[in-house]
């Protein structure tokens, strides 16, 4: 095997190692803090259970306890065993499915010791995680919460991180192979650079992984703990039902605008191979059109001249989009955006506060979010794929602030006159 396949196959084994590696790492973190809210929960319900006050015939309570109101949801499936083992009484919805009644759970309900188990279970093909609390003498006491919206999320999850895996793995190979390519034997110097390179990519992966997993954990934890309300409809008022429905929906959108930003970051400077002629100008004028149904309470003004650019029309429009996105989540309520292409550029001008100066080095990096963005959505990457889809054109864009306040973005591309390309 030649030094260029050895260096190639090594980089490629080293930086998809790291990243298996963090990604298992990522997604036990994660299942632990998922599956550990639910576990907390039902440990809720059964010290309640045991501070309730039995009576003098020390029968079993008539009223199930309800978790905290900070565990976020309700009980899922409840069901009491007497002494051997055998179903009493379900008091809820008579639809629920019923709880397996394992040798553990019959155990307990027959020792006059008490004690409780945490299992997973399945209950009429419902994925649970069950704990059985013993009531000494009474029988036992069954809590069940559905751990279905914690395996999707898990799996979304995994999706994303195996993404990542890949494209990593990928971009490590072709660093590799260019990096081996046969030249004069390397001093020392430029050994050191290589190793200083690959050493740069290796880390720049873990901090995107855990970069990755730390702003996924918000946006998927909300998702469950409101989704677990809504299929428990039955406590919750009309209104605030209603209120969590909507809050569904938003969070289902920044979690899918989320894993789309961490697609487009993962990819890298990859080529995309659907590259054509793409008139700046009309892309620009669907993106303020756009922007102006998003944002309706902003004035938006274009000034364009004809010109076209060779590019993937989705990724440019990406760009624009998020610079105006960006413009828009700065300016006041009424507040106007300036836009215009002149030359290849275009500037995007808001009125807003600006930019903090501490903050200008580093609007363009990945979940960066400046002192005047962090009482506002969003994750922090909007900016970092406007520089990559720039640096993939041959382009650039920077941030400065405006005469006269505000902010102004200049993203410059490689684009000629359309009337120059006629006249040829």
């Amino acid at each position: 095997m030649t030094l260029r396949r050895r260096v190639t196959l090594m980089s490629a084994l080293v930086v998809g190692a790291t990243l298996v590696l963090a990604s298992v790492v990522c997604f036990f973190v994660m299942r632990g803090e998922l599956r550990g809210q639910i576990d907390d929960s039902l440990r809720d319900q059964g010290r309640q259970l045991s501070r309730l006050q039995l009576g003098v015939n020390r029968t079993l309570p008539r009223r199930v306890p309800e978790p905290p109101r900070r565990s976020g949801t309700p009980a899922g499936y409840v069901q009491f065993l007497d002494t051997h083992g055998a179903v009493l009484r379900r008091p809820m919805a008579a639809t629920d499915p019923p709880l397996p009644i394992t040798a553990t759970a019959r155990r307990l309900a027959a020792s006059t010791h008490g004690g409780r188990v945490l299992q997973d279970a399945q209950a009429d093909g419902v994925h649970v995680r069950m704990l059985t609390v013993g009531l000494p003498g009474r029988g036992a006491v069954q809590f069940a919460r559905s751990l279905a919206s914690v395996d999707r999320a898990l799996s979304r999850l995994q999706i994303v991180l195996a993404l990542l895996t890949v494209f990593g793995t990928a971009l490590a190979a072709l660093a590799g192979r260019l990096l081996s390519r046969p030249v004069a034997a390397p001093t020392e110097h430029e050994l050191a650079l290589s190793q200083g390179a690959l050493a740069d990519s290796l880390a720049a992966q873990r901090q995107l992984v855990a970069d990755a997993s730390h702003e996924l954990r918000t946006p998927v934890t909300s998702l469950r703990t409101n989704g677990e309300l809504l299929r428990d409809a039955a406590y919750v008022p009309d209104d605030e039902r209603r209120l969590i429905a909507g809050e569904v929906v938003d969070q289902a959108e920044e979690l899918t605008a989320l894993i789309g930003d961490l697609i487009d970051l993962a990819r890298g400077d990859v080529p995309d191979p659907a590259v054509e002629d793409v008139r700046l100008d009309a892309l620009a004028c669907e993106s303020v059109q756009r922007a102006r149904r998003h944002a309706p309470g902003l004035r938006f003004t274009l000034t364009t001249e004809p010109c076209s650019v060779e590019g993937a029309p989705e990724r440019l429009a990406r760009a624009i989009n998020n610079l105006l996105d960006n413009a828009a989540k700065h300016s006041p309520p009424g507040g106007l955006v300036e836009i215009a292409l002149r030359d290849g550029t275009l500037t995007v001008r808001d009125h807003g506060p600006g930019i903090d100066p501490d903050d200008l080095p580093h609007v363009f990096d990945r979940f960066h979010r400046g002192a005047n963005a962090r009482g506002r959505p969003g994750s922090g990457l909007g900016l970092a794929i406007v520089r990559q889809v720039a640096e993939a054109h041959d382009g650039s864009v920077a941030l400065e602030a405006a005469a006269g306040g505000g902010t102004l973005a200049r993203l410059r591309l490689p684009a000629v006159r359309v009337e120059a390309l006629t006249a040829t």
